[in-house]
Formats: structure tokens, sequence, C-alpha cells
């Protein structure tokens, strides 16, 4: 006890000593501390009172200046808090956490260039200050340099686990404007994957799917592959010619293929070529084995927010190998994005059709048509509906008017898989009396479909599945039918 008493004593002894000549090297040093104190305390109007105090008493020292500096950012008063840290920084920049708290007034008064450069200063001098990272991320992203400012928030992310989700979303949203769609989609991953980030992984999902939207966008060419199996209950030749049926069911394969690439691309027009083949094999039917060749030569023009288009495809078709159809069609079109949730398309369409086997059906037909597209849900369903109009000009016999409806939805369900639900209704009315029946020919012809598909590797291989049911009604008997459909295929795209 009589040792601990007789250090006591002697290290006062020494205080007593020391501040005298304390207070003669700077007598502004025990307001500066008292102000600390009050700082750290939050008592901002006192810490003023000292740190004014102290600065009366040596103007030119850094680090009062720098802590009266923070004591004005802390009440907002950012004209004397830029007076003072600009100050402490010409006398002394190397005061730890300076650098910062200049970065933070100019963050505070949207001075965002500024403030990142001054952030960038102080993670470099302490690569362990989390919030440096961030907020020279965060700065260099309002300044429009996201390119930069990636690598902080990826590093702020790395080095907190309370940033983490936040960092990294940020960071995705930066490699998305800096066009590097692979690295912001792995972003956005992580971000999907942080239990801490609930409230951004809607968000994550949503950037995720814009993206791969985008790159198919921006890819000068498209594949398309699906191979199936399809149950008929009763063979037709849709969609070339509805009036041909067997009222016999089989099994077919089916084949569909189609390409295209941007030959010329711009910022505003694009010009390219396409290929489309389909071919259907039935196991018993052979004579109603159908190959079709598409051919397809386009040009847009983006003028945002409309688009002016304009395609011709020539097609051939053969049944059983043999020659059916010769076509052209000529389609000028314009589709309006009216605004993020509705687009418009409409299109006019002539087609000039030579009938190999049978000349009564060539001529040429002429189709209007309007078609809607309504996103719901932040984008998981959207509502699609059509109303077309067309009229076809061959033979006596063969020359008619149809309505064409539509009407359908798009559903993204849980477990990644997409359903689809739609119906048509096709009012098909012939200018003329049959020769047979001598009467004229009023068609309702009725289609209902619906299907679900599922990724099953990455984004490009997929499995869909498919039913539908046809009821054609007509004032003739012998032209009505019904039919149902089930196909199951396997599909690729890329």
């Amino acid at each position: 006890m009589r040792k601990i008493l007789c250090f006591v004593w002697t290290a006062l002894f020494l205080l007593m000593i020391a501040l005298p000549v304390y207070a003669e090297e700077d007598p502004g040093r025990a307001y500066y501390d008292f102000g600390v104190f009050a700082y750290e305390d939050g008592k901002y109007d006192a810490a003023e009172n000292h740190f004014a105090t102290a600065i009366g008493f040596n103007p030119d020292n850094p680090f009062y200046r720098h802590y009266m500096g923070r004591t004005y950012l802390k009440t907002e008063r950012y004209d004397k808090a830029e007076e003072h840290l600009s100050k402490a920084i010409s006398l002394n920049p190397d005061i730890p956490g300076l650098q910062y708290d200049m970065g933070m007034l100019f963050y505070k008064t949207e001075n965002y260039a500024k403030a990142a450069d001054f952030f960038v200063r102080a993670a470099r001098e302490d690569a362990n200050n989390v919030l440096a990272h961030y907020y020279a991320g965060l700065n260099l992203m309002k300044a429009q340099n996201c390119k930069d400012a990636a690598g902080y928030f990826v590093t702020a992310a790395q080095k907190s686990p309370t940033i983490g989700g936040n960092g990294y979303y940020y960071a995705g949203l930066c490699y998305q404007k800096a066009e590097d769609f692979d690295t912001a989609i792995q972003m956005f991953e992580k971000v999907k994957q942080d239990p801490n980030a609930e409230k951004l992984k809607e968000n994550a999902d949503k950037w995720i799917e814009a993206i791969k939207a985008k790159q198919k966008a921006l890819t000068p060419y498209s594949l398309y592959l699906k191979l199936g199996r399809r149950y008929d209950s009763n063979v037709t030749l849709d969609p070339i010619d509805s009036d041909r049926y067997s009222d016999k069911k089989d099994w077919n394969t089916v084949l569909y293929f189609s390409g295209r690439y941007d030959l010329f691309k711009g910022k505003n027009y694009t010009f390219g070529a396409g290929y489309s083949h389909y071919q259907s094999w039935y196991d018993s039917l052979n004579e109603y084995d159908l190959t079709g060749s598409i051919f397809n030569v386009y040009a847009m023009w983006h003028l945002s927010p409309v688009t002016l288009g304009f395609s011709y495809q020539p097609s051939y078709y053969w049944l059983d190998m043999d020659s059916y159809l010769r076509q052209h069609r000529f389609t000028p079109e314009v589709t309006w994005l009216i605004n993020a949730q509705l687009t418009a398309r409409f299109s006019y369409t002539y087609a000039d059709n030579g009938y190999l086997g049978d000349e009564t059906r060539t001529g040429h037909a002429n189709e209007i048509s309007a078609d809607l597209y309504y996103k719901m849900w932040d984008g998981k369903a959207y509502l699609f509906g059509g109303l077309g109009y067309e009229d076809n000009c061959a033979s006596w016999e063969q020359s008619y008017s149809q309505i064409r409806t539509l009407l359908g939805i798009s559903v993204n369900l849980p477990f990644e898989l997409t359903a689809v639900v739609s119906g048509n209704y096709f009012a098909k009315n012939y200018a003329h009396a049959d020769s047979i029946f001598l009467k004229e020919r009023n068609d309702d012809k009725y289609v209902g479909s619906v299907s679900l598909s599922r990724k099953v590797y990455e984004d490009w291989l997929g499995i869909l599945a498919e039913v539908s049911f046809t009821k054609n009604r007509s004032d003739i008997s012998v032209y009505e039918y019904e039919k149902n459909m089930i196909t199951l295929s396997l599909t690729a795209s890329y």
C-alpha cells in the first residue's frame, strides 16, 4: 500500500512540473483536448467553443483546424467546415482521417468529383478503412466514373459483411453501366447469396434479367433450336392449309431451327438476314410430312420511343418431299414503346402465294394487325393481345376475308418455370358460294393453348411442354373438325 501511495504522489509531482512547460509550448492544447472530449460526446456547441479558444492561441495548428472543421461538418455548416479543413490540409495533409473528412465535406455538398479524389486518397492512406473504399466507389459512380468505382465497392464488400450485399449491388450497377455484363451478373448473384441483403435480392434479380435481355439485344446473332415429339389427334397441314385434315391421329417428330445475324448495326439502325427451317415426320401418315424453308431480310430504324421495321421473307414448302407452296411476304411495321409497361406493334403484310399443286388457291393476301404487350408484377408476368384483318384474293371459290383475335398471359412461376396461356379466335368468311354445296362458307375457329417451360442447363438449354385444342365450326359441315396436340420438346437458344 505504501508503494502505491508513493507512486501516485510521484506521478502527481511530475505532472505539476510538466504542466507549466506544456502550457508554455502551446497554451491551446488543453482547450483542444476538452474540445475532443466534447466532440466525442456529441456536444458540438461546447466543442466549437473549446476549438475556437485553442485556435485563438495557435491559429496554425493543423490538428485544431481539423477538429474545428469536423465539428462544423457535424453541424452542417459546410462553408466554415471547408475553411478549417482546407487550412488543416494545407498545413499537414498527412493527419489521419483528414482526407476522409474532406471527402465527406464534398460528398455532403454534392461535389462528387472532388469527394471521390479525397476518398480515393483516404483509401490508399488506410487500406482497412472500409468506409473510405465504399464512399470512394459511391462518389466515383455519382461522378459518372463507373469503371473505377466498381473496384472500390467490391473491396468494401469483401472487407465488411455489413456492407457486403450493398457494396456488391452498387458494383453490379457500375459494371452494368460500363457494359461489363458478365461481371455485373456475378455481382448481382453475390447479392442474392447474401443473407443480410433481403431487400436488395428482388432488385438484383430484375437487373440480372434486364442485363441478359440487353446482352441478347446487343449480340449480333441469335440461334434457336427446338426438337420434340408430338401427339396429334387429327393431323392437318396447319399453318399453311388448315382445310386439309385427315381425321386420323398420329405421332410425329418436330424440328424447328431459326437463326439471324445483324450484318450492319449502328446506334439507330440495324440491317440483317436470317433463316428458319421447319420439319415434321409422321410415324404413319407420311403424306403429311411438311418441310418449310423461310429466309428473312430485315431492317430496323430506332427512333425512341418508336422503332420502324421492314422485312422480306421468301419461303418454300414441301409436302412429303413434293413442292407445295412458294410464298413472298413483305412486312413494314411500327413498334411503339408507350411506357415502361406497355408496348404496341402495328404491321401490314403483303403475301404473294403460289400453290404449286392447286392453281385455284394461288393469289395474294393483305393483312393488317395491331398487338399490345403489357408488363405486370414487376416484369414477372405480361399480358398480350392482338387484332388482325386479312383479305385473301385467289380464285372465285378461294377468296375470303378473316378476322383474327388473340389474348394471352405469360407468368413466371416458382422453380424457374414459365407458363403461357393463350386463346385465338378466327372468323373466316368466303366471298363467294361453294361450287359443290352452292352456299357461302363461314367458319369460326377457336384455338386454346397452354405451355410450361423451364431452363435445365444454364440459360441456353430448356424443356418445353405444350398442349393445344382446336375446334373449327362451319356452316358447311364437311369443314368442321376438332384436334388436340400434346408436344414435349427440348429447346436450345443462344
